[in-house]
């Protein structure tokens, strides 16, 4: 009988959420269809630092995630959200952990150099005619996994970092990102010219993509947060649609500050400001 292996609460998430953003997102732009969500599904859950899958649970779980696309009809943002978790918790319920020092030589290729070492001793230990030839095949071994687990350039963002979410990349881990990739570039650009770098992380931070999951949906459709609406940076400017939103938003108004300092970049505001200014609201509501 097949072990069962139980999947890690903070994998599973990480993945449902990229799922779920990328579907909220094919929704949002009108032409999504169920198939959509299988190919988006399998391309978050078969990115770089997702569940190791052998070719067989591959197929596996595309026949799982194809099943639970048909609940996707329509895609509410209830049955986007319970696909997403269910298509992440399926993928990671397959993932194959090393079974010995060997097995997981990629993922320690950028760890320390005793463990890849050993690793890699492991490995070729069968394989060796003597001591001599042991030591010259697991240096080979450890300098190709080294190599061949390190591709591309490392991303130089601390994990939290708003640009992660607004670069579409996992929020907590080392990155690395093929050279030519824009992402790497403009978050090069973000260190080297900090002012530069603090004018993206605030766009960052009030963009949708954080904003949404952060106020909840209801909150959401009431209003917008802008922007900070003082130099200090103590108090958030909202927008509305009318004075009767901007009326309800401040009767919301502790719930809502609630919500904005739970992230990071806003945990010292103190309150929030808002403003009846539509064009502001629908800019936010089609960006």
């Amino acid at each position: 009988m097949r072990a069962v292996r139980t999947p890690a609460r903070e994998s599973v998430t990480e993945t449902a959420t990229l799922i779920i953003r990328a579907l909220k997102r094919r929704v949002d732009e009108g032409a999504f269809v169920v198939d959509d969500a299988v190919d988006i599904a399998l391309l978050q859950v078969l990115r770089s630092g997702g569940p190791r899958l052998s070719e067989a649970d591959r197929q596996r779980l595309r026949t799982s995630v194809t099943t639970m696309a048909q609940t996707l009809t329509p895609p509410t943002a209830r049955a986007i959200y319970a696909f997403g978790k269910e298509a992440a918790a399926a993928a990671w319920s397959l993932h194959h952990k090393g079974r010995s020092p060997g097995g997981a030589m990629r993922d320690l290729a950028d760890g320390g150099a005793k463990a890849l070492a050993k690793a890699a001793i492991y490995a070729e230990l069968l394989n060796a005619k003597n001591d001599e030839d042991l030591v010259r095949r697991a240096v080979q071994r450890a300098i190709t996994e080294k190599r061949r687990g390190s591709p591309g350039r490392i991303v130089p963002l601390p994990s939290g970092d708003p640009l992660r979410t607004l670069f579409d990349l996992p929020s907590t881990g080392q990155l690395r990102l093929p050279r030519g990739d824009v992402r790497n570039t403009m978050a090069r650009a973000a260190v080297d010219a900090p002012s530069f770098g603090a004018a993206l992380r605030q766009a960052a931070v009030f963009s949708r993509v954080v904003m949404e999951p952060a106020l909840g949906e209801e909150l959401w459709m009431l209003c917008r947060p802008l922007g900070f609406a003082d130099v200090r940076r103590t108090r958030v400017l909202v927008a509305t649609t009318s004075s009767v939103a901007a009326q309800e938003t401040q009767l919301r108004s502790r719930e809502l500050l609630y919500r904005l300092k739970k992230l990071a970049a806003l945990s010292d505001i103190v309150g929030v400001k808002v403003i009846v200014d539509a064009r502001s609201y629908s800019r936010l509501v089609d960006g």
